[in-house]
């Protein structure tokens, strides 16, 4: 009984095997909203302890039921393809080759189909030996399953600091500024110069960016300081090209630049929010993620951020989830882990990804828009998840859909859509005249990162194909002049910081100026 209760831990231990490698790596603490410790651990255990007990009771229904006894082995199998399944997902990282590429190979299909024909004919002649053999592996897996649990236990529940995974103190606000200028500075994340100017697909309206191109500065060979949202974010902010990120806990992110090759900790270092307040302005911050609210705190009078959507095992819900929420959470993330369940037809598991990134979106644009019209503001950063993937939008119908077609065409018109109504909310409150509009993003369409993931349809190929896409827009508007300058040369835009800190202080109030500044005049 003992042996047979090991095993059944080892199985239950394996459905939920993403989860604790996750946690073990420790870098998930950095990127979760919520503490692990009170979200998914508990929900793991649960389910652990809940598909333990059905194990057992199974094989108590087994052995009193001589007609089921007989079939125990093709039970046996059949059942294991959930843990061995779930493994899978948590141990392919560590191969050298990605799993993406091993299915995109021609050899991957008729391979696996041999595999599985070879094994359902030594099931049949040896079933005995199938069923030791499947035996002897989870016993023989107990211990190392056994160090995972406790070391991504002990990485959940190693911070016990109190608050760890929440917010910091913000700074008191400020008192009327010295002067009505204000900065809305909007990074829309993964957005294509390319696809939204230079080769636009005849099938993608942008009316809003168009507008706002034509009333701008706008730089038509920038690009970002970095490929990745990761290093990207932060260089906009201190103003220098990072180089290396090494996220260390849920308050640290550890940066290395070319002036500062030691690693320093983001949340030490000065800042455009900083710069901003020494003039006399407010500065808010509504962004996805990064853990902002935990890092950049001190610097910001409002601040409001979600988390990106994390690896397999550690995904988060919306909003921190009562016990039930996250099992059920747990449940449906664990069900759409499941190897190539995603090339099944009918089946699209990412939909509740979709459903789920959503819900971050309304929340980010909500937030934006009453940061935007708030007049006590005089620098406002805003960091959307769009175009970024998963594509939440369908621009022919004109609303939000979670189908498997939508494509970054849609996600590029749905970043179109939200320009239009910030710069609404802006006019409605009457800030048209005082605020400057800086529009750029963090980084091009990175088609290496989507091409053959189950999200990326024939559009996707077809448009990257095309053109390069890892240029990105940057438009500069200023309150009183409409004129459209266009800006040809090469451009980092790194330099943004020092440009909002010109228009707070008054040294630019021109178009003709924002040139002279990229120049270095």
């Amino acid at each position: 009984m003992l042996r047979r209760m090991i095993v059944f831990f080892s199985v239950s231990t394996c459905c939920f095997l993403n989860t604790w490698v996750e946690l073990a790596e420790w870098q998930v603490s950095y990127y979760a909203r919520y503490d692990p410790a009170r979200v998914t651990v508990p929900a793991v255990l649960c389910w652990q302890l809940i598909v333990f007990a059905c194990l057992l009771g199974v094989w108590q229904l087994l052995q009193s039921r001589p007609a089921l006894y007989k079939h125990r082995l093709l039970l046996a199998v059949a059942g294991s393809a959930i843990p061995f399944g779930v493994s899978a997902v948590a141990l392919l990282r560590m191969l050298p080759v990605e799993f993406i590429t091993l299915v995109q190979s021609p050899w991957f299909w008729p391979l696996t189909g041999l595999l599985l024909l070879l094994f359902g004919l030594l099931l049949r002649r040896r079933k005995v030996a199938v069923g030791n053999l499947l035996y002897g592996v989870f016993l023989h897996l107990s211990p190392v399953l056994l160090l995972i649990v406790l070391r991504g236990g002990v990485a959940a529940l190693g911070s016990d600091a109190p608050g760890l995974y929440q917010d910091g103190p913000r700074a008191h606000a400020l008192p009327k500024p010295p002067s009505p200028n204000r900065v809305v500075w909007i990074i829309f994340d993964e957005l294509s110069q390319e696809i939204l100017f230079d080769r636009r697909p005849q099938s993608l309206a942008a009316p809003n960016f168009d507008r706002l191109r034509q009333e701008s500065v706008y730089a038509s060979s920038a690009s970002s300081p970095a490929r990745s949202t990761r290093e990207a974010l932060p260089s906009l902010i201190i103003g220098e090209n990072v180089r290396q990120t090494r996220p260390a806990e849920p308050r640290s992110l550890l940066l290395t630049t070319r002036k500062h090759p030691i690693a320093r900790d983001w949340s030490t270092i000065p800042n455009v929010f900083d710069n901003a307040r020494k003039l006399g302005y407010n500065s808010a911050l509504a962004g996805w993620y990064h853990p902002y609210g935990r890092l950049l705190n001190h610097s910001l009078t409002a601040c409001y951020w979600t988390a990106g959507w994390l690896l397999s095992g550690a995904e988060e819900p919306t909003e921190e989830p009562s016990l039930p929420e996250a099992m059920t959470h747990r449940a449906r993330c664990q069900l759409n882990a499941f190897p190539l369940i995603g090339h099944l037809p009918g089946v699209f598991p990412r939909e509740y990804h979709r459903q789920e990134s959503a819900a971050r979106f309304h929340y980010l644009l909500e937030m934006s828009r009453a940061l935007a019209a708030d007049p006590s503001m005089g620098l406002v950063f805003i960091h959307l998840p769009v175009p970024h993937p998963p594509a939440i939008y369908d621009r022919a119908a004109k609303q939000f859909s979670y189908r498997r077609a939508n494509t970054y065409l849609d996600a590029v018109a749905l970043s179109d859509l939200a320009l239009g109504e910030i710069r609404e909310s802006i006019a409605r409150a009457g800030l048209d005249g005082t605020t400057a509009l800086i529009v750029s993003s963090d980084h091009g369409w990175r088609t290496e990162n989507w091409r053959g993931t189950p999200g990326w349809t024939a559009e996707d190929e077809s448009i990257s194909r095309e053109t390069d896409t890892m240029g990105v827009p940057f438009l500069v508007k200023l309150p009183h002049d409409n004129l459209a300058v266009t800006y040809p040369r090469p451009l980092n835009t790194v330099v943004t910081g020092s440009l909002v800190l010109r228009i707070l202080n008054g040294q630019i109030t021109q178009h003709a100026q924002v040139e002279d500044q990229l120049n270095g005049r």
